[in-house]
């Protein structure tokens, strides 16, 4: 049996919290153990959550940034738990845990996640000088894998993409949309449309909101909008709908338990990020049968085709997204068949049984020369 010890920055919610918590709790213990999930920063939601599933996860309380204390901590603590081997999950995880194997005896598997495109010079060389430590890293799309290999130096076959995995849609939730949409405050001739995820200057929120003031061009009085999701850009985005009288028709929700109920009573989910990786928000909400927007940004054409099973439009700019939901919004039996084409390509190439196989793929292949 293989054991895999997994280190995470954070275990906040999060895209890639998200991933490691999948993993840790669905991988086939028939062949792999989890020993421990180590996250440097403070216990988040994804570490109660692991504690709910039996696993245990262990917080080693660095600051903002890791320091010596941190990596002795880690040290100690890999050489007590003997893994095969360690996948580290973002970029200050990767760094620790490449620090952590010089002498050491594990294979290390490195999962970034975010893409390195905004990173400072300082931290894109200290990746440089210690890239060489890993055995695989995995890139979540091969927009990132391309600019590891072009910008950074790695070599092509020490990186492997390995795209996000969701589970398809178990509940159609129809019994709760009639409810929801009067909360947002959208009657039966209004257009619905909502965006979900960390309220940071990444997913770019402010763009959607005046979007939805340039709409006035098209069809205004029908729309509606709900905003899903916590973080340090709420009371800007707040104020930002305020200044643009947007006030009736946007609704801030924070985080919900019942947001998979909430995108599916939308007739449009955008996602207007800045950059990305290859959001579980966007096949979340392809999965669920919803038709989506989104900025087409690093991995997100590599699961949109614009007009096929989705509509794409540049980052950044509010004209060009208002035109993109203009046309979802005057289209609606192409809507319908551009959201059912989403569905179906998120169940052909991003289901969890994939991206599970290959990570135990990946896993297996790691070991597989030593113990031979």
């Amino acid at each position: 049996m293989i054991r895999v010890l997994y280190v995470a920055t954070s275990t906040t919610l999060g895209g890639a919290e998200k991933t490691l918590h999948t993993l840790a709790t669905r991988i086939d213990r028939k062949k792999f153990a989890v020993p421990e999930v180590v996250s440097l920063k403070p216990e988040g939601v994804y570490a109660q959550k692991l504690a709910e599933s039996g696993i245990a996860a262990t917080s080693l309380g660095t600051g903002r940034v890791p320091d010596l204390r941190t990596l002795r901590a880690l040290r100690a603590l890999i050489s007590e738990r003997k893994p095969d081997v360690v996948h580290a999950f973002m970029y200050q995880a990767v760094q620790l845990c490449r620090l952590a194997k010089l002498g050491a005896g594990f294979k290390l598997l490195s999962s970034p996640r975010v893409t390195y495109r905004t990173r400072s010079w300082g931290t894109l060389a200290l990746d440089r000088a210690l890239k060489g430590r890993d055995d695989l890293l995995v890139s979540e799309c091969e927009a990132s894998r391309t600019y590891l290999i072009e910008r950074q130096g790695y070599r092509p076959d020490r990186v492997r993409t390995i795209y996000n995995g969701v589970a398809p849609a178990a509940a159609a939730f129809k019994a709760d949309v009639v409810r929801l949409r009067r909360e947002a405050g959208a009657g039966p001739g209004d257009f619905l449309v909502g965006s979900a995820g960390r309220l940071d200057r990444q997913k770019d929120h402010a763009n959607l909101l005046r979007a939805l003031i340039r709409m006035r061009n098209y069809d205004f009085p029908r729309m509606r909008c709900v905003i899903l999701g916590q973080g340090p850009e709420r009371a800007n985005l707040e104020a930002l709908t305020q200044r643009l009288g947007l006030r009736s028709r946007v609704r801030f929700l924070g985080e919900r338990a019942d947001a998979a109920a909430w995108i599916s009573s939308l007739d449009l989910f955008v996602l207007p990020s800045l950059w990305e990786g290859l959001p579980n928000a966007l096949l979340e909400a392809m999965a669920l049968g919803v038709p989506c927007a989104a900025s087409a940004v690093d991995g997100v054409p590599e699961v949109i085709q614009d007009g096929e099973n989705g509509y794409l439009f540049p980052p950044g700019n509010p004209w060009l997204a208002a035109q993109a939901i203009s046309r979802a919004m005057g289209q609606d039996a192409a809507r319908r068949k551009i959201a059912d084409a989403g569905r179906a390509s998120v169940a052909a190439r991003f289901s969890l049984q994939a991206m599970f196989a290959s990570y135990e793929s990946a896993y297996e292949s790691l070991v597989a020369p030593r113990r031979a």
